[in-house]
């Protein structure tokens, strides 16, 4: 059973979470059978720096969830403006998302952008529960960074680093 607060109007607590600008990833991973799958986050952090360890909130309804949920790995892609329409695809149900990016491999067959502003691979530490969403916690086995700013996400759009927010 979801708890609600007594008069709190969801349309209001959107409109407020979407004052606050935050980053844009698109988080992915492979399943057993190698089929890769993915999914545009807002909802990311660093939890700990010893051990290093990072954040991500997946919707539980989510196509992808099981596959998140079963994961040994995810790779976190810190998205540049040139990524914009390809984390609207990984937002989207149902889309084909890996035909629209130019991703690479790693080692052991997960995508990842090579032109991030930053690649952040991790091993699944856990998956915690949290209201309609699941908290995955990876612990980072390796980060790089690229030479690309990375783009927020701001009252339902994309604001770029340096742009005015209206």
């Amino acid at each position: 059973m979801v708890d609600r607060f007594q008069g709190l109007d969801p349309a209001a607590f959107r409109s407020a979470l979407a004052r606050f600008p935050s980053g844009v990833t698109i988080v992915t991973t492979r399943s057993a059978s190698g089929t890769p799958h993915g999914f545009t986050a807002s909802s990311f952090a660093a939890l700990s720096l010893d051990p290093p360890l990072v954040l991500v909130c997946l919707d539980q309804g989510a196509d992808c969830a099981p596959v998140f949920m079963a994961a040994e790995r995810f790779i976190v892609n810190i998205v540049t403006p040139a990524h914009a329409e390809l984390a609207i695809k990984f937002a989207t149900k149902g889309e084909n998302k890996f035909a629209y990016g130019d991703f690479e491999f790693d080692e052991r067959g997960h995508p990842l952008l090579p032109d991030a502003a930053a690649v952040i691979r991790c091993e699944l530490e856990q998956a915690v529960p949290g209201g309609d969403h699941v908290i995955l916690i990876g612990r980072v086995h390796d980060a790089r960074t690229g030479s690309g700013k990375p783009v927020t996400w701001y009252r339902g759009d994309f604001l770029h680093l340096g742009q005015s927010a209206a």
